[in-house]
Order: C-alpha cells, then structure tokens, then sequence
C-alpha cells in the first residue's frame, strides 16, 4: 500500500509542474503606447525568485504596432526541455500560452511579437533553488499598414506560403463547407469580392473566412477565422449579362483582427492613371486546377500578364465588350480558373 502511495504522490507532483498555472496577485497587465519602452522581471529582481513563483505579464500595444522583446538577464535553473523553471512566451499575444516558445538557462533571446500583443509567464517549481529574468519591452510602429506580405519560401506556380498574402480570403457556403468565391480584404470590416458571387445569396448561409492556407485542414495557421456576414452591396449598375462593374463588398458582423496572418490590402489609388499594361500581377485562389477539376486545398498564385485593350477587344470579339474599366490578362498555361472569381490581381 505504502508503495502504492508513493506512485501516487509522485505522479500528481509531475502533474501540477506541467499543467493549470494560476498566477494569483502575481498577474500584470500593462498598455504601452507609441515608442514606449518597459521592463518586466522576476519577483524580487535583482535577487532571485522564491521556488514556486507562477507569474503571467501581458502587454498591449496600440494598434498597428509589436512589440519587441529583449530578455537579457536569464538566470533560470536549466532542465530537459525546461521541465521545470521556464519562461514561457507567446509572439501572437496568447494568455493560455497555448503553442508559446519556451525558454530556461542563462542564454539571452530577443522575440518580436506578431501583432501588437505580447504575454509572458514565469512557472517555476517549488523544489528548485529559484532564479532571476528581466526583458526590455518595446512598442513600435508598423510602417506598412496594408500590403504587407510575407517572403515566399515556395514558388514556381506552387502553393503560396501560409498567410504569405494575408489580404485573401474567401466566401463559404456554410451549409455545404464549400467555397464560393474568393475576396480581397480592403477594411478591418470589408472585403471587396465579384457582384456575380453574391447575387442573390443567402447572407446567414455564407460566411467570410480570412486567415486560412489549406482549405482542408484549418489547423494549419493559427490565424483562421470565419466571420459571420452582416450586410452584401452590390454595385449599383452591375450588369450580370456584360459582367460590367462586376464588383461588390462583404461587410463583417464583427472587426476583422489585424495581424501577422491576416491584414488589408492597399488600394490602387495612386495607380489611377495607370494602365498596367505588359505588367504582370498576381492572382490568388483556391479554384479549381483546370477546368472542370477538383478544388485546390491549398492557397494558389500565378503570375499573369496584363494585355492592352485593343488587343483584349480583338481577342474576344463577338463575345462579351469589354469596358474601360475592365482589365485583361494572358499568360500561356496560366490562368486563374472555376471558383476563383472574386479574388484579388494584385500588384506587388
């Protein structure tokens, strides 16, 4: 029985080391603006911590802004994967630290957050000798407010990089959990999508889903999120048998949350007596890969050339005109394809 009880005892220390920190009086919250440097530390810095310190620190900056965080004084007792005393960090401002990066020892690591919140948490054992951290906390603006993107690591027609176009996003049908169309985010409350995707569809049965990489998946980026539809507005003089002012806006029930997965594109506003023509601009979708073909699970690019009106009114004479407004874009083997209407050319 005895031993029995010693398993027993032994397993429940394991287990209130790894799991359920409460954190108590020692839970900090604080609001950084603009520039503003902060520090946070161990209880009883410069000394060391007494064993068994659970502290959480989460820091806010404005919107638009991360924080940069440098941890110079590290002097936790070192362990296997640091069962044991650990800092524990979140770059996308999570307070479960759910998937935060873990740090023990004495070597200093600087980390940068991914949007403008940063939590960290101090869980210790109570049968260690204690030690000591402090990191320096900065609040800076993003430059680039829109168009950000991420540097692609796959290319040649291939799948994008997760959230490497976080502007994209896409209307699901939420009855069937099937794609619609894709959409452009321009507001932290619209996306601009084709007017023939929405026309005369069902708002409470579809629904905007930013964030995403692998339509399959959902897991596969911590930025996904389906946002429930308020309102869709189409143009005003859109033409469902010339396809012209084919364009239309999805507004959100609730705020899209900017960050490093998700944000708005710039709009071409200074580009408004450009034609574009020889360039070539990127189109984004999860269509189908040919015609007729299954739906790509992945986020796909393709590079597309813009061609000049008249050689566009040339082409497709005796087919639909084509307007002013309207631009055209050839590229041989290339093509966006079925499901792809609605998403964005882009620029870049």
């Amino acid at each position: 029985k005895m031993w029995w009880l010693l398993k027993f005892v032994v397993f429940v220390v394991l287990f209130d080391l790894g799991h359920g920190q409460s954190y108590g009086s020692c839970d900090y919250t604080y609001s950084y603006s603009s520039y503003a440097v902060g520090y946070i530390q161990s209880p009883n810095w410069s000394n060391y911590y007494t064993p068994g310190t659970n502290c959480r620190f989460t820091i806010q900056a404005p919107p638009r802004h991360y924080l940069y965080a440098q941890c110079y004084d590290m002097y936790l007792p070192s362990s296997y994967g640091c069962y044991y005393d650990k800092l524990l960090v979140s770059p996308n401002g999570d307070s479960t630290l759910s998937g935060a990066q873990v740090y023990c020892g004495t070597t200093p690591f600087n980390v940068a957050t991914n949007g403008s919140k940063l939590v960290v948490a101090l869980q210790t054992s109570p049968y260690l000798n204690g030690g000591r951290f402090r990191c320096q906390i900065t609040a800076i603006p993003v430059k680039c407010n829109c168009g950000s993107r991420k540097t692609p690591l796959i290319v040649g027609g291939k799948p994008t990089q997760a959230n490497e176009f976080p502007m994209m996003a896409a209307i699901i049908e939420i009855s069937s959990k099937s794609l619609v169309c894709g959409a452009t985010i321009i507001t932290n409350r619209h996306s601009l999508t084709a007017a023939h995707c929405i026309a005369g569809r069902s708002i409470t049965n579809s629904a905007l889903l930013v964030g995403d990489q692998n339509m399959n998946i959902g897991t596969d980026t911590p930025y996904a999120k389906l946002m429930r539809i308020s309102t869709f507005t189409v143009h005003g003089q859109y033409s469902a048998s010339t396809k012209a002012n084919d364009i239309a806006l999805v507004r959100t029930v609730d705020e899209i949350i900017f960050d490093a997965g998700v944000s708005r594109a710039c709009l071409p506003y200074i580009y408004q007596n450009t034609n574009f023509n020889n360039v070539y601009l990127e189109a984004l979708g999860w269509g189908t890969l040919d015609f007729g073909e299954r739906l790509a699970t992945e986020l796909q690019k393709v590079s597309l050339q813009v061609v000049n009106q008249t050689s566009c009114r040339t082409q497709l004479s005796g087919m639909n005109t084509v307007q002013d407004s309207q631009i055209c874009t050839y590229t041989p083997g290339k093509d966006s394809c079925q499901y792809d209407s609605g998403g964005p050319l882009l620029y870049t």
